[in-house]
């Protein structure tokens, strides 16, 4: 098994272009769930591979003087020529954070990959589910957002900050433009041609490979922005902890509206006045009012006691809670039933006019029953 890992990793680091292709194309295909959501797990695992394999400095200009070079592990690589510019992005805050909680507590690292394989998997399980009936696809909602939820409060009560919608770290780079040299491990074996290194008292300047111009202003300028990690501020500095009581209350009720919506959902359906043809069915249930009246208010309120944003990774985390809010009040209940689901028909029947707007119009009319039927499709 340690083998065929390693084969696979190797084959992998050989062909990123391809790697990144291929997840390209697929994600576009958004009818092919299954495969999306099988892809969406490895690619964590590639993320996480990729990530390993990448020295830190590849961010940061050149030294002046290169001391050592080396040769790349596969013969058929030529040998990897200084470099004059930074190869990786400066990282994203968002990857300085979680990648910190993810190397320091193990929890954190269990809890969130736990937490977003169930974000990649939670349609497709409704979709099997509900192949088996109503009441399992229920039964499987309820214990996957009861879940979700107990892990987002785990999450709040080991760090104190606000729970990111996506709490492990994410690719921030096209893969595809990676040197394959960069990715290749030093060999440890001083009898390997691969692992030679030029003396230090030989060390190479690559200041003269720069172009011609004001060579120094163009070797410190990145510097500005792609510092060390020990010169950086702390990661933790980047999401502020949480100092109120009401920034406490905003994050439970965020992270446990849909849990709530889930249990109002099923008490709805047990009602005395319940439907009698499909009482589970999303469609019927979606016309009760206490499902949808209450998790949004528990949004609002959440979205007012909330603390100022003061850091950019909290700005955007505000962002994606504001877009939840606006997605559970226009796509779900009888907003969705009674009013933005009729206007979405009536612009899609009134492009239907012309031929080509028509043909794109009625693919988006295909995604309504989703909407309809799926409440995973909406919710996150």
């Amino acid at each position: 098994m340690t083998a065929a890992i390693r084969l696979y990793e190797q084959l992998l680091l050989r062909n990123l272009s391809a790697v990144q292709s291929i997840e390209s194309g697929i994600r576009n295909v958004t009818w092919l769930l299954p495969v999306t959501t099988l892809l969406s797990v490895v690619s964590g695992y590639h993320d996480t591979l990729i990530t390993k394999r990448l020295d830190p400095s590849l961010s940061l200009p050149p030294h002046p003087f290169l001391r050592s070079r080396r040769k790349s592990a596969y013969p058929d690589h030529p040998e990897i020529p200084p470099r004059t510019q930074p190869v990786l992005p400066p990282t994203s805050d968002h990857n300085r954070y979680t990648r910190y909680w993810t190397a320091r507590s193990g929890v954190y690292r269990k809890a969130a990959r736990v937490l977003t394989t169930l974000g990649y998997v939670q349609l497709l399980l409704e979709m099997l589910a509900k192949r088996r009936g109503e009441r399992v696809r229920w039964r499987l909602v309820l214990v996957i957002e009861s879940i979700k939820t107990l892990l987002r409060l785990v999450i709040l009560r080991l760090t104190g900050r606000p729970v990111l919608s996506h709490p492990t770290p994410h690719r921030d780079l096209d893969i595809s433009t990676l040197p394959t040299e960069i990715l290749d491990p030093p060999s440890l074996d001083p009898s390997d041609p691969a692992s030679e290194h030029t003396p230090l008292g030989t060390s190479q300047a690559i200041l003269p490979l720069l172009p011609p111009g004001p060579a120094l202003r163009t070797h410190l300028y990145p510097l500005a922005s792609s510092l060390p990690e020990e010169y950086l501020p702390h990661p933790l500095t980047v999401l502020p902890e949480i100092e109120t009581a009401g920034g406490y209350i905003s994050e439970v009720l965020s992270s446990s509206a849909t849990l709530v919506q889930v249990l109002l959902l099923l008490r709805a359906a047990h009602q005395p006045n319940s439907a009698s043809y499909r009482p589970l069915s999303l469609p019927t249930l979606s016309r009760s009012l206490p499902p949808f009246l209450i998790p949004l208010l528990m949004r609002l309120l959440a979205r007012h006691l909330r603390e100022a944003s003061t850091s950019p990774l909290q700005a955007q985390h505000h962002a994606s809670q504001d877009k939840r809010l606006l997605v559970h009040a226009f796509l779900t209940g009888p907003m969705w039933i009674g009013y933005t689901r009729p206007k979405i028909q009536g612009w899609v029947e009134w492009f239907g006019r012309w031929p080509l707007i028509g043909m794109v119009a009625g693919l988006g009319e295909g995604y309504l029953p989703l909407v309809d039927d799926y409440v995973y499709y909406t919710s996150s």
